[in-house]
């Protein structure tokens, strides 16, 4: 809502009409006392955010407090103080304490302006006093009661100086949550990045905008027909934030040995599942498996022996080939050997001149001649061999001995018939 609408008075309220901060308060109180079976730890702290930096309202000249995240706790604010309280009086003694530090300031529109916004956070933990199922899991919740500064505008207000500079940026903050409503009142696919770190507001309450929380927001409209448009951005604002939804769940955190009591007691359930009624559709996967298993290591043995077989056949078909070869270089060697042989003889045969000696004289039958007695031989022919004994010397071997020509000192003249004819 605008500044002077009414905010900070239905957050806080007065000794005679309390506003929710202390009434909430109270009820978390009685609630706590009336569950006797639960033990309780209640922590509080108090901040502003004033100019975009934090201060904690319980401790006088703190630092700027920064923002931190982790896994374990989430978004917090490091260095802030808490106060553990046993009842409701302490919280609203502690709830004055802030209010005395926290800025406000004079506009024309009102008096006592809050120049910041607030937050008050108070931490429940819970325990069971008896062991239970669930073992010794600790509830923790977290409570935010915020007190947001007005929107403005700088002529209705006529801020200057410092209170110019806050109402910029109390402006800027809220228009950055306005965003941020509009983004989670989207759809899932539409939504895209949701601007939670444009301001330390929305970082701080990144859990309760959009997580895992049930939020309420109040709404403020002033009256006059002055403020229409004021009233009208803060009604569209509202009908926005309608549309956000959240599913809020237990937070519980497990020491270790709840954290092993748990688990022992999940499995426990999951054997007396599997004894149950999906037992047997169990056994019968189980056995499905099984015989897929046996089928495999079936055709992995046929495949083994088909290969076996197939090396063994290749190493014959190879013995064998290796085998046609030696035989094959044996034969090619023999008839090399016969080839040699057979061209001795040849060589033999054709050149008859190296087998004879000088005296020896071979003679042999010629057409030139009629009768033998016509030739007479040489008295310096120391032998004559025949055709007898060509076939000894020669091994058997026959030629045509009219081929064979003689010397001119060995040739016989002709006969007296040649001559006269």
């Amino acid at each position: 809502g605008q500044t002077s609408s009414g905010k900070t008075f239905t957050m806080n309220g007065s000794g005679a009409d309390p506003g929710i901060i202390p009434l909430a308060v109270r009820d978390i109180f009685d609630t706590a006392a009336e569950a006797a079976d639960r033990v309780f730890l209640i922590r509080v702290s108090y901040m502003e955010i004033y100019n975009e930096e934090i201060n904690d309202l319980l401790t006088l000249g703190s630092e700027k407090l920064p923002i931190h995240e982790s896994l374990e706790r989430g978004v917090y604010v490091s260095g802030l103080r808490e106060e553990i309280v046993n009842n409701a009086e302490q919280v609203l003694q502690l709830l004055e304490l802030g209010e005395a530090n926290r800025h406000f300031g004079e506009t024309n529109m009102n008096v006592r302006s809050s120049r910041s916004h607030t937050i008050f956070r108070m931490v429940i933990e819970s325990s069971a006093k008896h062991q239970t199922n669930s073992g010794d899991a600790i509830r923790v919740s977290i409570l935010n009661l915020v007190d947001l500064a007005g929107s403005e505008r700088i002529p209705k207000t006529g801020a200057d100086g410092v209170r110019l500079k806050e109402g910029k940026h109390i402006n800027k903050s809220l228009m950055i949550l306005g965003n941020v409503i509009n983004k989670l009142s989207e759809n899932g696919k539409q939504r895209g990045h949701i601007p939670y770190r444009d301001s330390k507001l929305t970082r701080i309450l990144q859990s309760a905008l959009g997580g895992n929380a049930k939020t309420s927001i109040i709404c403020t409209a002033a009256p006059e027909e002055i403020h229409i448009e004021e009233t009208r951005g803060t009604l569209q604002f509202a009908s926005r934030a309608k549309c956000v939804s959240n599913c809020a769940q237990v937070n519980e955190i497990l020491t270790d040995a709840a954290l092993l009591k748990r688990q022992k007691l999940e499995i426990e359930e999951l054997r007396k599942k599997l004894q149950g009624s999906h037992s047997e559709d169990l056994e019968q996967l189980i056995l499905k498996q099984r015989n897929d298993m046996h089928k495999s290591e079936l055709e992995r043995d046929r495949l083994a022996m088909e290969l076996e077989e197939e090396r063994r056949l290749r190493e014959t078909l190879e013995h064998r080939l290796a085998k046609q070869k030696m035989s094959q270089n044996h034969n090619n060697t023999d008839i090399s050997v016969e080839q040699f042989a057979d061209s001795s003889q040849l060589d033999v045969l054709k050149t008859p001149d190296s087998k004879r000696t000088p005296d020896g004289f071979v003679a042999s039958r010629s057409h030139y001649l009629k009768d033998a007695e016509f030739c007479p031989i040489p008295e310096n022919l120391g032998s004559v061999a025949d055709e007898d004994l060509w076939m000894q010397l020669n091994k058997g071997c026959i030629t045509d001995l009219d081929m064979l020509e003689m010397t001119s000192d060995f040739k016989c003249p002709p006969s007296p018939e040649d001559t006269t004819a």
